[in-house]
Parts: C-alpha cells; structure tokens; sequence
C-alpha cells in the first residue's frame, strides 16, 4: 500500500512538473499597466506566437496595434492625429513638434514614443530615432515595430551585422514579421 501511495504521489509531481513545463515564459513587463492590460498584451503576444500564416499574423498584429494605441488619452490622439496630417504632407519638421508634444505629455506612451522615433527615421534623423527607440523599448520591451526599425535603421548605415541582433528580437515576437528577409542566413542554411 505504501509503495502504491508513494507511486502515485510520484506521478502525481511528475504531472504538476509537466505542467509547468508548459506555462509560457512571463513577458517582459511593459510600464504603466494595469493586471487586466498585462494580461490582455500577454493574451495577444501568445496569440501573436500561435499564428499560422502571414494574414493570420497580420489580424493579431492588427489588435496589437489597437491595444497599443489604446493608452492615448484626448489630447495624445489629436497631437498624433495632427502630426499625421503633416506626414501626409512630407512635413516632417511640423510632424516632430507635435510629437515632441506628445511625449513631454505623456512620457510613459510607448506608442508616441514609436511614432516619434517613426518621423526621425522618416526625417533621415537617424540618431535621433535610435535613441527613441531605446525609449520606446524600456516602455514596451515587446515592440517588435522598434526592433524591426533599429534594425532598418542600422541595414540602412550598412551596419548589416548589427542590424541582426534587433531584426531577430523582432523576428522571435513577430515569427511572420515583414523584415524578415533583412535576416543574414548562415551559408550552410542559405537557399
């Protein structure tokens, strides 16, 4: 009888170690949510994860994005609302003081940050957007956009080996992530 108790308390921690096994990894915590958004954004990331396909990935993506801009208050959408009115025109210089608005007023806004370091990049102000990014990043260490912009940015300095290391951060979010192609295959795994 013992042995049969201590069997089946045997198996029984086998079981619980299984799974726990199985509980995916905590995400890095974003600033400034509350339980319900950090398992909101948990929930989305997984799903993110379990896509099968690039229009799959797109649809999770889509709702990421909302979630995303969904700590804008009033005033953070119409700043970024006006900005976008002056990117639609090429004014990239009017687009940036209302982003730097933005952010002054709502410094823990990852996506105005992201938006910010956007029109640096589309300003051809590189630097400027790579330490946007870092903020952003601190902010929403899953901003796999970010990632994938740092690494744009760093292929575009011809910086090809650097660039690596965010484009496959990004990649290991977003597996369907566009960029993907930036991704140097070794040369026994090239095609």
């Amino acid at each position: 009888m013992t042995m049969r108790i201590f069997a089946a308390a045997m198996l029984l921690a086998m079981a619980v170690g299984t799974l726990r096994a199985a509980e995916p990894t905590p995400l890095p915590p974003a600033v400034g949510l509350s339980e319900a958004a950090a398992r909101e954004r948990a929930a989305l990331f997984a799903a993110l994860a379990a896509t099968k396909s690039d229009a799959e990935a797109r649809a999770v993506e889509e709702r990421i994005w909302t979630f995303w801009r969904s700590f804008a208050d009033v005033q953070s959408r119409e700043l970024l609302e006006e900005s976008r009115q002056a990117q639609l025109r090429f004014d990239y210089d009017e687009a940036l003081i209302y982003l730097r608005a933005l952010v002054k007023h709502a410094p823990q806004f990852a996506e105005g940050w992201n938006q910010l370091g956007y029109v640096y990049f589309l300003a051809g102000k590189y630097d400027e957007s790579l330490k946007t990014i870092a903020h952003v990043l601190e902010l929403e260490p899953m901003h796999y956009a970010a990632l994938a912009g740092e690494g744009i940015i760093l292929y575009q300095e011809g910086k090809v080996d650097e660039a690596q290391a965010p484009l496959k951060r990004a990649l290991a979010i977003d597996p369907w992530l566009k960029e993907r192609n930036l991704i140097l295959q070794a040369p026994d795994q090239a095609r």
